[in-house]
């Protein structure tokens, strides 16, 4: 998918960007500048082959370096190739024959052509070799097999070390950095145990990638490098993901820069919905030490109102933190909020009658219930959400078999010193949509939510002494 950016005219002056392309199959045919920013790439600009079949982008101001792409008028890639600081060049494309290309006044793209020639290569013979192993009917057949397997990969490995031993700073040394497996941590280091190994990797991971260089963005490997990062070698706590989140952002230097901006917003996104529970406290923690209170040049208004939303529906339902009092109303108009309830453990359930999803899924809960819960002075405490449909609300109950749970509705008028924030129940325990579920302690602090039942089951059997 392709973002379109308006392209500023070009004037008479010499072009800091020079850049040609060459194939007799391109004449008159119009084809697009495309680049990566982050996952996404976008149209940068356009032109219309000549008779020839050349095609020249120029422009005033120079490019973020990072791999580019040349994109035909079907929005397909013809070619990846690298902008570095030299941006005069011309490629002369052979399309049937990638590695006849002939590039001039590029180095880099040299470079990285003859790369791409290996590496396709050298998987070409992986593949091939990879059916001879599963064919051998030896051991030592099996044997030279992987050998050769190896060296291969080692080639590849060693293209990418030498270009980043003698240049750096190159773009190249950076992509390949950036798209560095695991694996190939390893290959230069011998270590004794496996928590010398995840030491030794997450002080080299990022090892050559500095968060303030915006040419971190100009290609797509650098969501995969942070995910790879938090996934592997990260605690899966929000205390510890958060530390390591603020060391990044604050790496990121001017925070109207590109870096911080793409970056926040990408932490702030994956946390908002977290895979692990607890975990959304993490969005909090970005949100109230880099955006509450605060505006940045490119923050836009729907992202405003994505970050303040989102941050009013967790940050008062978060696992640990004491839950907010409900106003409610039993079925029959007494008074039954939810700090009058005693339990050792509470299952706060909101819901509907109306709600089809509700209606299949609430007597499943009341069978792990009835089997596992009851018995462990639990009580639920379940919310229905559309009190106008009463009659529709006691049937359900009387068909279901729901007389052991706590039935109560929202109170229409809250009397007493209350703001307006601490009635809305639905922002305060995140209710968008139904069933929504919470599993509390007899302290009312949060200890589940968003999970199945029988996994509310397994932490009230690790909570119980």
């Amino acid at each position: 998918m392709f973002f379109c950016f308006q392209i500023a005219s070009i004037g008479q002056q010499k072009q800091a960007v020079s850049i040609t392309f060459k194939a007799p199959s391109f004449k008159t045919n119009m084809y697009y500048l495309a680049g990566y920013y982050g996952k996404y790439t976008v149209l940068l600009d356009s032109t219309k082959a000549n008779l020839k079949g050349e095609i020249n982008f120029k422009k005033n101001k120079k490019y973020t370096e990072g791999i580019y792409m040349l994109v035909n008028a079907d929005k397909q890639i013809v070619t990846e190739f690298i902008i570095d600081k030299q941006q005069q060049f011309s490629i002369s494309l052979n399309l049937e024959h990638p590695d006849k290309t002939t590039i001039e006044n590029s180095e880099t793209n040299t470079l990285f052509f003859e790369f791409n020639t290996l590496l396709k290569q050298n998987n070409l013979q992986i593949q091939e070799l990879t059916k001879q192993l599963a064919a051998a009917t030896t051991n030592k057949d099996s044997a030279d097999i992987k050998g050769k397997i190896s060296t291969l990969n080692k080639s590849i490995i060693a293209y990418k070390s030498n270009i980043i031993q003698k240049d750096p700073d190159n773009v190249l040394s950076l992509l390949f950095n950036l798209s560095k497996p695991i694996e190939h941590y390893f290959n230069e280091v011998t270590l004794a145990t496996k928590q010398d190994s995840i030491t030794y990797l997450k002080d080299h991971f990022f090892e050559g990638i500095n968060f303030n260089d915006e040419r971190l963005l100009r290609n797509p490997f650098l969501e995969t490098k942070i995910t790879t990062y938090f996934n592997v070698l990260v605690p899966r706590t929000a205390d510890a993901i958060t530390k390591e989140i603020f060391t990044i952002l604050n790496n990121t230097g001017d925070k109207n820069n590109s870096m911080f901006s793409y970056l926040s917003i990408f932490f702030a996104n994956t946390y908002a919905n977290p895979k692990v529970m607890g975990n959304d406290r993490v969005f909090v923690n970005i949100y109230n030490n880099y955006f509450k209170d605060k505006t940045y040049s490119w923050l836009t208004e729907q992202q405003k109102i994505f970050l303040n939303t989102t941050n009013a529906h967790l940050k008062d339902n978060l696992i640990g933190n004491k839950a907010k009092n409900l106003f409610m109303t039993s079925i029959d108009g007494q008074t039954l909020n939810l700090h009058d309830v005693n339990a050792p453990y509470i299952v706060v359930i909101f819901w509907d009658p109306s709600c089809g999803h509700c209606v299949k899924e609430l007597p499943k809960i009341n069978q792990w219930y009835l089997k596992d819960l009851k018995n462990k002075g639990t009580k639920i405490y379940a919310v229905n959400l559309n009190p106008d449909l009463k009659k529709e609300w006691v049937d359900f109950i009387e068909k279901e078999h729901l007389n052991d749970w706590i039935h109560v509705s929202p109170t229409k008028v809250v009397y007493g010193d209350y703001s307006k924030e601490e009635v809305d129940f639905q922002t305060l325990y995140n209710v968008v949509q139904t069933p929504v579920i919470y599993l509390l302690d007899s302290t009312k602090t949060f200890r589940a939510k968003n999970i199945s039942v029988e996994n509310y089951i397994h932490i009230i059997n690790q909570l119980q002494p």
